[in-house]
């Protein structure tokens, strides 16, 4: 076997498959989808950032409010 063909089985093993760090990063999010109002959505439209953080504030401080 020459260098030449020993570079080449190099290209081909390197190719595709898992790499160390590639991907997206695992989260604990949960996603849900729900049927909101014309109220709510008015609302929901007007929040400027992220729609998602502002509805799990929301959430936690309705929960804090009910004593959950």
């Amino acid at each position: 076997m020459n260098s030449m063909d020993k570079d080449q089985i190099t290209k081909t093993e390197n190719r595709g498959g898992r790499r160390e760090g590639a991907g997206r990063k695992a989260t604990t999010a949960k996603k849900y989808a729900v049927c909101a109002t014309q109220e709510v959505v008015d609302i929901l439209e007007a929040v400027t950032g992220s729609k998602s953080d502002y509805i799990c504030r929301a959430v936690l401080y309705y929960a804090k409010c009910q004593g959950q």
